[in-house]
């Protein structure tokens, strides 16, 4: 029995100890984690860029009014090079934009001539100019667009872009090209219309050179033409 009673007042003792050398290893936590949370509050904020939220405000609240209207309007932006097609304000259709030479860059120097030195990232486009194609009829494509351009998909032409312009006035050109194979619309025409920009350019022309792919190709120019409103998320 004492045997019996030793051995229970040596585990007592030792469950005591144990509980005491847990207690002051919470107590000796406690100030360490009270020092990382003191240190993490005199972590100094980032820097409030006035520019950027008057840039983001801006661009929000165009956007706002583009989808009150309930009519599409075309958004790319040209930090990620994305670009989508919107109506009150839920994508309709989206895709990426390759550029064919100069990178973000391209994509940079596009945006800021777009909003030009008034800083208004929407414009209208004016025209759309198809310069060769290939004849095919993808009815899925064709049902997306006559959704959001309010069309019959059966009237809308089916041949597949190889190559078009998108055009913001006369200063500024969103050149489409795929990897399809395409006939010349007319050649006469494709003469001219280079012949004109190539007396533009001197006086500021700008054009960003991308690649899609060729479904996306067709739902862009089907659904691009004159007054489609165009907003351009300037990059940061």
């Amino acid at each position: 029995m004492c045997s019996k009673s030793g051995l229970l007042i040596a585990l007592a003792v030792c469950a005591v100890l144990l509980a005491s050398v847990a207690a002051q290893g919470l107590c000796a936590d406690k100030p360490a984690t009270k020092a990382k949370a003191k240190a993490a509050a005199k972590k100094p904020a980032e820097p409030w860029d006035a520019a950027k939220a008057a840039k983001e405000y801006r661009s929000l609240g165009l956007e706002l009014a583009l989808a009150r209207t309930g009519d599409p309007y075309l958004v790319i932006d040209a930090g990620s090079g994305d670009i989508a097609l919107k109506v009150k304000g839920a994508v309709v259709w989206n895709s990426h934009l390759e550029p064919v030479s100069g990178g973000s860059e391209a994509f940079a120097d596009f945006a800021h001539r777009f909003s030009g030195r008034s800083r208004r990232p929407l414009r209208m486009m004016s025209s759309k100019y198809l310069f060769a194609s290939k004849e095919k009829t993808p009815d899925s494509i064709l049902a997306i667009v006559g959704r959001v351009v309010k069309a019959d998909p059966q009237l809308l032409q089916r041949d597949i872009p190889e190559r078009f312009e998108l055009r913001w006035g006369s200063d500024l050109i969103l050149d489409v090209r795929t990897d399809v194979v395409g006939i010349p619309k007319s050649r006469f025409k494709n003469a001219e219309v280079s012949v004109l920009e190539a007396i533009r350019r001197p006086f500021g022309l700008y054009r960003l050179n991308v690649r899609l792919g060729s479904d996306d190709a067709l739902t862009l120019y089907r659904a691009s033409g004159p007054g489609l409103p165009t907003l351009v998320m300037l990059p940061d």
